[in-house]
């Protein structure tokens, strides 16, 4: 909506332009210096506007490559959402300037040079902020001509304002038409372009068409191995890069019966019990697209999976480089493109077979070595970062067309510095033909800062997207393990190698530029979101309260890798609502087990104070496990119900009912003295609270309080907070995830989703209670 009237705003102005220049001479001098003012303001507002714009297009270029070498979230979506904002800003004041240029030809000229610019930038910010979650879909990849309309719609009013002003005298020549012409005839060009990339990405099999493939290719490895309990990586067949030769098109298929010697049969792969439409609940609904495909099983050997990438590239440890980081990026960026059929509503027929469970139980949990626990379990959640990192950027617009065809977005930024050099020259033809004073200066500066801007959009998105992204590192390292004849290994290889090298600098370059800025790179670090009742609650730090973040501990790590891999391959795969000493927890959802424990464990916290430096921090890990984790489920309650397993509203309910409880009990009472209060209660005294959660919750902490093992305490704590995490995690709520990722990136939440998903972990489905009966 604020698209289509910041649009129709921005039109409006150069139609009332034209009538203007007609109708300038009857108006007489009598608003002169009124219109003189509103100038001056509107000048000094665009001034602003685009001032602003370039600082949030530099900010872009940073933080751009800082989220590039950091391999997770940063301030990057937040930084282009702002630098979108701007234009409904700009586009009006732009209209009214134009319209207000008071016949000046220098001025006019400067404003339709603004426009075209404006234009382009206003595309390309448009096109890399991502709606939450309404992206993530088949539908993101379709071409519809529709999309592009509305901006050929623009170029063409540009053009026409064009026509009507760019100056045909003696003074200008014939150049500066020239120049005005060309220019609208290459952001004509780039319009052409955009709509030929997105349709060459609607069908490609490496990009809008490849879950389609990926989910033929994965029934073809379940019907191969069947029951087979090979779970190790370095016998895994999935694959990272070069499906897209497996598929047969119509001319393929016609051969399809004809005799051929030494080679595979080709087969016809069929999803089963998939695509029949919604029956009766609960086994009746699936929503998951039919699959029908030919493929060619004689080119499955050329194909790069991750086996072949275990196999080619060794195991190398130098000083800080190591070669495990690309084996596991590779890796990450296979479980990419099976996670992508979750999305786009395609079967993930491996989930739930043994070969899957022990895959990701026992090969993924278990990347390096037993010795080093800790490397391990850094490294199983860096595998699962960067396949998160790879799917919020897959759906950014220009992410398909650099998998389909690279050579594309290459044409594409060339071509977007040859317009901005020729703008440059049209600028200079304009500053030499009229005489320049304050106001013309002042337009040429602007100009100037819009150059800088779009420059730094299409430097940091080629970086960031195409040069040094992830996904430009994998297809390296494919294209350097794939097969090839001798030209390839003798020539191909080395200058693959070189390039691989190459960027290795470059990066490691950048990570020394942000440590000297004291912005030391961490992978291992992975922040969490943290949200306290005792803080929402209290009188004094409740209108101060923030979602603070703090680091996931390492023992954290450890425990909920821990306790995934005591998960029974064999088994259902079902976690179930973990028990603690105490709790009492028959009938109550997960929601009010949750709260009723994050209470517990903030009154217990604030019992037996907090570790204040980083040897007491050691001497009590579990503490402070119990704590972080107790925090952040605390913080989904609050922020985002919609990746419980509860009913956001359920969910909302009970955080406000038990809120509203504590509020009365912490009420006219300042810092810590409520709490003392709660503290001090016995168990027949924990009564007189309304909220039976809140209640609940104090009891907890009094039958705890009474324990003399403290250090055993804060163990089963953790422990269950650990399991708890684990047992939220497993979910169907694609839309939810899909808002997670758009808005921050991913979560730990979300990365456990995403293991969960791929191992075909679920909770078990809940008995109805006389509980449940009741209203």
């Amino acid at each position: 909506m604020g698209d289509m009237l910041s649009s129709g705003m921005n039109w409006i102005g150069p139609l009332y332009a034209i009538r203007h220049s007609s109708h300038a001479s009857q108006d007489g001098s009598a608003g002169t210096d009124d219109n003189a003012n509103y100038n001056a303001e509107f000048k000094g507002a665009i001034v602003f506007t685009v001032v602003l714009m370039s600082i949030l297009g530099g900010t872009l270029s940073v933080v751009g490559l800082e989220r590039l070498i950091r391999g997770r979230f940063t301030l990057f979506s937040i930084v282009r959402t702002l630098l979108r904002s701007t234009f409904i800003l700009f586009l009006p004041l732009l209209s009214y300037m134009f319209s207000h240029s008071e016949g000046n030809k220098g001025e006019l000229l400067f404003l339709l040079l603004w426009m075209l610019l404006i234009e382009l930038i206003r595309k390309k910010v448009q096109a890399m902020v991502q709606s939450a979650g309404g992206s993530f879909s088949r539908a993101s990849g379709r071409f519809r001509l529709m999309d592009h309309s509305d901006e050929a719609t623009r170029l063409v009013w540009i053009g026409y304002l064009m026509y009507l002003n760019v100056p045909r005298d003696s003074r200008s020549g014939d150049v500066m038409p020239a120049f005005f012409y060309i220019l609208w005839s290459l952001a004509l060009a780039k319009l052409g372009q955009r709509v030929l990339n997105k349709w060459m990405a609607q069908d490609s099999l490496a990009a809008a068409r490849n879950t389609h493939l990926i989910a033929g290719y994965m029934q073809h490895i379940v019907e191969k191995h069947g029951m087979s309990p090979a779970g190790d990586i370095a016998k895994c067949e999935y694959v990272v890069m070069g499906e897209e030769k497996l598929m047969l098109h119509k001319k393929d298929s016609q051969k399809k019966d004809r005799p051929r010697r030494h080679s595979e049969p080709k087969v016809r792969l069929t999803t089963l019990h998939c695509g029949y439409g919604v029956g009766r609940f609960p086994h009746g609904q699936d929503e998951q697209k039919h699959v029908h495909l030919l493929i060619d099983l004689s080119k499955v050997k050329d194909l790069v999976t991750v086996e072949r990438i275990w196999e080619k590239i060794p195991r190398l440890d130098i000083c800080c480089f190591s070669t495990n980081r690309w084996r596991f990026m590779c890796f990450s960026f296979s479980l990419f493109k099976l996670m992508r059929r979750r999305f786009e509503h395609y079967p993930m027929v491996e989930v739930g077979s043994e070969m899957a469970r022990r895959l990701m139980l026992h090969g993924l949990l278990s990347l390096e070595c037993e010795s080093n626990a800790e490397d391990n379990a850094h490294a199983v959640f860096q595998v699962l970062q960067i396949e998160l990192d790879f799917l919020d950027n897959y759906y950014e617009a220009g992410v398909p067309v650099v998998m389909s065809a690279p050579w594309l977005f290459i044409f594409n930024f060339i071509f977007s510095i040859l317009f901005v050099l020729t703008y440059v020259f049209a600028i200079l033809i304009i500053v030499g033909t009229y005489q320049i004073d304050d106001t013309l200066l002042l337009y040429f500066i602007v100009a100037v800062l819009l150059v800088m801007t779009i420059l730094a959009i299409e430097i940091t998105e080629f970086l960031t997207i195409y040069l040094l992204s992830n996904w430009f590192l994998v297809h390296l390292l494919c294209l350097y393990v794939a097969p090839g004849n001798c030209l390839w290994s003798w020539l191909g290889k080395p200058i693959i190698g070189c390039f691989i090298a190459t960027r290795f600098l470059v990066v490691s370059a950048l990570e020394i530029i942000f440590r000297l800025f004291c912005r030391p790179i961490n992978r291992n670090k992975m922040k969490i979101k943290q949200v306290s009742i005792r803080q929402v609650c209290e009188p004094v730090h409740k209108m101060l309260a923030w979602t603070s973040q703090v680091t996931l501990p390492t023992k954290a790590k450890l425990d909920i890798v821990q306790s995934l891999k005591a998960i029974d391959p064999l088994g259902t795969c079902h976690v179930s609502l973990p028990q603690m000493y105490g709790l009492e927890g028959d009938g109550k959802t997960a929601t009010e087990i949750l709260l009723q424990c994050h209470l517990a464990t903030e009154l217990l916290d604030m019992n037996g104070g907090r570790a204040k430096d980083d040897k007491q921090l050691k001497d009590n890990n579990h503490q402070a496990v119990a704590v972080t984790l107790s925090r952040y489920c605390m913080y989904l309650v609050a922020r985002t119900p919609e990746l419980l397993p509860d009913d956001e509203i359920w969910v909302s309910d009970c955080y406000d009912d038990m809120k509203s409880c504590l509020k009365k009990a912490s009420s006219w009472c300042f810092c810590s003295s409520a709490w003392q209060g709660l503290l001090d209660k016995d168990e027949h005294a924990a009564e007189c609270l309304e909220d039976p959660t809140a209640r609940d919750g104090l009891k907890l902490f009094q039958r705890h309080r009474e324990r003399t093992d403290k250090d055993k305490v804060w163990e089963e704590m953790a422990q269950f907070w650990v399991d708890l995490l684990i047992y939220m995690s497993p979910s169907n709520d694609v839309e939810g995830h899909a808002k997670a990722l758009s808005s921050s990136g991913g979560d730990l939440i979300t990365c456990l989703w995403a293991f969960c998903t791929h191992a075909g972990i679920s909770r078990p489905r809940r008995r109805s209670t006389n509980a449940d009966q009741q209203v």
